[in-house]
């Protein structure tokens, strides 16, 4: 049996560089709040607010480092709320995504595309994956036993040398199954 941590992730958005500049202003200084799980990857201080027609989401958190475009990840409630299509989509794959507007004390973007519900996933190396006998772009499930116990399905496997071993939820998965960071599940095959 292999057991895999969970990392939970909430709604987020990974800035490109000349949005970041937009938003926030060409010289600010992103405050690093913590580390996350994957080594380079770390939350700020700074947020944004999401709006769309329907609603708006306050206080949503930026990742860095910046990114070629900017991705912004939501839970399939959240784009209830801002009313627009919920995509489920493996971190990167923006092409045909909606958009939506954001905005901050500097200025806003209207994004034509990038909003995502971020597709369940499974980071490790390259040698990890050798290990466990798994391949990049497979799909493998994740068994929790909790109290509301279940199986994940269609986990993405992402390796890559730099990456390290864990699996990826968002919120709601998490909820659903009783989740807390660092909890751990099962590797099924």
């Amino acid at each position: 049996m292999v057991r895999i941590p969970i990392w939970i992730s909430n709604r987020h958005v990974h800035l490109s560089q000349i949005d970041a500049d937009k938003l926030f202003g060409k010289w600010h200084v992103f405050e690093v709040v913590k580390d996350l799980t994957q080594p380079g990857e770390k939350a700020t201080k700074d947020t944004l607010i999401l709006q769309w027609p329907k609603g708006k989401i306050e206080h949503v958190r930026v990742l860095m480092p910046v990114r070629k475009f900017t991705q912004v990840e939501l839970s399939i409630s959240d784009t209830f709320a801002l009313g627009i299509e919920p995509m489920v989509r493996i971190s990167g794959n923006l092409q045909g995504t909606p958009g939506l507007k954001l905005i901050w004390s500097a200025g806003e973007v209207d994004l034509p595309f990038g909003a995502i519900v971020a597709k369940r996933h499974l980071h490790c190396s390259v040698k990890e994956a050798q290990d466990l006998w798994l391949e990049s772009g497979q799909n493998i499930n994740i068994k929790v036993w909790w109290e509301r116990g279940l199986v994940f399905e269609n986990v993405e496997v992402r390796a890559k040398d730099t990456y390290e071993l864990d699996c990826h939820l968002d919120i709601e998965e998490a909820n659903a199954a009783g989740l807390k960071m660092g909890d751990r599940g099962e590797l099924v095959k």
